[in-house]
Formats: C-alpha cells, structure tokens, sequence
C-alpha cells in the first residue's frame, strides 16, 4: 500500500476527538481497494443529496421532521438499503461505493446518513449499539433512534434497551450503550468489520494495511502488532516480523501471548539474531 494511505489517516483522525474528520477518514480506508477516489467528487454528491432533502422552514423543524426529511430523500426517492445478500463484500464499507450502489452495511449507512443530517443541521450521532450500529439524531431532550440499515426504521429507547436484557455486557449499564460513541471509536468500528472480511479472504494485503491504520489510532495494541507481525512473515518480510513479535511478547502477560508467535519468534531468532529482551 501506497505510505501516503497512512499519512493521510492520521492527518484525518489526529487531534481532539471533536477535530477527527470522518469524513477523511472514510476516504482513506475507501482506499484500500486500490482504485484513486477522488474525496472532492465525492463530498459534491453528498452535497447534492442534502440539498435536495425537504427541510422544513428554518426555525420551524424539529428533530423529528428532520429526519422524516431525510427518510425520504435516503430511502422513498433515492432507494438506499442494507446489503443483505452481499453484506461481507468490502465495497459495503467504502463510503464511495456505498454511494453509486445505494447499499451499505450499518455503519457505513449511518455514516451516510450522519454526513446527510450535518448538512441539514441536524445533530446526529453514532450509537454502537451491540452488533448494530444506529444513530442518534436531535438534542438530549428530543433525540429519535434511527436504523439507516433498515431504511430509516425508528426504534423506541425503551425497546432498545429491553434488547439488551440477557445479553452479557460486561458489567456496563444497559444505556451506556444507547450514548454516542467518540469519532475515533466509530472509525475503529470501520476498520473492524473490514479486519474480519480480509482475514476471512486471507487477503494478506489488505488485512495488514487495516491492521497498520488500526495501529495509527491504538499505536498500544499489542495484540495488533503481534498480528502485523504475522502478517509480515506471512508475506515475506522476516526481520521487519521478528520486531513485530519480539515488541509483542514483551509487552504482553505471558498467559496471553499466542504459542504459535512464540513458535515463530524463535524460528525468527535463529535466522536473524535477536534476544528475549529486545524490545
């Protein structure tokens, strides 16, 4: 992958959450399937949709209307849909590609949706509701749950959080899971569903390069870099795998270190020096 992919991530995702550009973030990561996107076009589409989308008077639109405004743009006149036939196809994750197809998978069409609602003036936020990213649109004292998966279905507080009773949350409170997550969060949430459609692939390329912008955003993952070290050695590039997992074990509880990196960490030791204590 072109080194410029990574710079550009992290001119996109540095600084306070608030100054993180979602937007150039998911230009970046529409990279990744190797074909020169061109963000301006791009941003001129989306410009086109919100202008088109039926506000109500200004100072007479209320949360609610907004987003009917927007449904109906999105979904009645325009046709976007969750890709439910095809839903681990990359391309449901570039938000490029989720605009020509009109179909994308929950987080890039709350993305969409999110990028529709700032150009009307509506507050919008992303949910990461367990296993299905939503919105939340308007302000504290009238927000409205929107699916744009499901195109534009709305969903009750009290039914959301009814859902989450039985499931394992790890000790958190059931509403936590209702409250916007951080721009730096939802990004991880894109990369992640692109990181288990690569590595389900086996395509080396693209999983290393989404393991590398992960690493831009958790640069304390060790998890991550012994990943990327694997990926290396998978690829060809022995010593550049031998930092990678000699970082990786000893940043790690041993208990949690993975025996086949161990396997490969010595088989690397032998044919390129390196010590236990290397760093």
């Amino acid at each position: 992958m072109d080194s410029s992919l990574y710079e550009d991530f992290v001119a996109a995702t540095s600084g306070r959450d608030s100054e993180v550009d979602l937007f150039g973030a998911a230009m970046v990561i529409a990279r990744l399937r190797g074909v020169a996107i061109d963000a301006n076009e791009v941003a001129r589409q989306l410009d086109l949709i919100a202008e088109a989308v039926e506000t109500p008077p200004a100072g007479r639109g209320d949360s609610l209307s907004l987003t009917q405004a927007i449904d109906h743009e999105l979904f009645t006149v325009r046709g976007f849909h969750g890709a439910t036939s095809d839903y681990n196809d990359p391309q449901n994750s570039y938000l490029d590609c989720v605009l020509e197809r009109r179909s994308g998978i929950p987080i890039s069409l709350s993305l969409l949706y999110m990028e529709i609602a700032q150009r009307v003036g509506l507050r919008c936020d992303g949910v990461g509701y367990p296993g299905h990213f939503i919105v939340r649109c308007g302000e504290p004292n009238e927000q409205v749950f929107v699916d744009p998966f499901h195109q534009g279905v709305r969903l009750d507080r009290q039914e959301l959080l009814t859902r989450l009773r039985g499931q394992h949350l790890g000790g958190a409170s059931p509403d936590s899971f209702l409250t916007a997550i951080t721009r730096r969060q939802m990004v991880q949430r894109m990369l992640r569903n692109l990181h288990m459609v690569f590595r389900e692939r086996r395509d080396a390329e693209r999983w290393q390069a989404v393991v590398e912008l992960s690493l831009r955003l958790e640069p304390w993952n060790a998890a991550l870099v012994g990943e990327r070290g694997m990926l290396h050695y998978r690829m060809g590039n022995g010593e550049l795998a031998l930092t990678d997992l000699q970082r990786y074990v000893t940043a790690s509880a041993p208990e949690t270190v993975s025996s086949g990196a161990i396997r490969l960490l010595d088989e690397l030791r032998l044919r390129f020096g390196g010590s236990e204590g290397t760093v």
